[in-house]
């Protein structure tokens, strides 16, 4: 499989849905649910992400966790200016990553008014804490219909991730992975569907939760993707770039 950069597809399936993936052995790595209610294990995680020689990620900033006050990012606070410092790119996971009815997938039911006015209201408060717009619309729960799409470009977004695929705004082409690995903070992993890719060498996309340091393997299962299995990890923005 093959980098979207000169866009080389990898058939005339691909060609004719405008389909191109990923390069192989790479991983394009998100840590999720930033937000002041993990700060502590935020700190832990980037630390021992970094231990282990990975400096290319995406920061995934939730600006309303579950509808909590105490949730809300503050300009100036030591949190805020922290992840400002880490040179990270940083992008907008969603509003408050809950619906009404409890669901983490926050996107996935609105009309597109809806999901206009969210998001509106989402870079409000996040240009209010950070004084600077994010890079990339990434849906709870990578989960989110065609239309959020427009309604990222329409708002000044770069580009979006739905399921299994990176849409730069700028280009009608999505960029595909060949699995994906979204750990939330449980004891287990659920990695059985990606194996064979992963022992190909497959392209992944693996998503992060704060709490995966004291909860899992996840740590160790990144190292052994880097050292053992060659892989390479790239946030969404590094991978954009590269590919343009």
């Amino acid at each position: 499989m093959t980098i979207c950069q000169a866009c080389t597809y990898t058939g005339e399936t691909e060609l004719s849905r405008g389909h191109c993936y990923v390069d192989d052995h790479t991983a394009l790595l998100s840590l999720h649910d930033v937000t002041p209610f993990f700060e502590d294990d935020v700190v832990t995680t980037l630390d021992r992400l970094s231990d282990i020689g990975i400096s290319s990620l995406t920061l995934l900033v939730t600006p309303f966790y579950h509808l909590k006050k105490t949730n809300v990012f503050e300009r100036g606070s030591m949190f805020s200016e922290y992840l400002l410092s880490l040179d990270l790119e940083i992008a907008l996971h969603g509003y408050s990553h809950i619906t009404k009815s409890g669901s983490a997938s926050e996107f996935a039911g609105l009309t597109t008014e809806q999901a206009t006015r969210r998001m509106k209201k989402s870079l409000t408060m996040f240009l209010r804490a950070f004084d600077r717009k994010p890079t990339g619309f990434v849906p709870p729960l990578w989960s989110a219909p065609p239309r959020v799409d427009r309604v990222a470009r329409s708002v000044g977004f770069k580009y979006t991730v739905r399921e299994d695929s990176v849409k730069p705004l700028t280009d009608s082409r999505p960029c595909y992975v060949a699995a994906s690995i979204l750990s939330q903070g449980t004891r287990t992993i659920e990695t059985a569907d990606a194996m064979l890719e992963i022992e190909l060498g497959g392209p992944l996309q693996i998503g992060v939760h704060p709490l995966d340091h004291s909860m899992n393997n996840m740590i160790n299962f990144l190292t052994e993707l880097k050292d053992s299995l060659g892989y390479r990890f790239m946030g969404y923005a590094d991978f954009i770039s590269e590919m343009s």
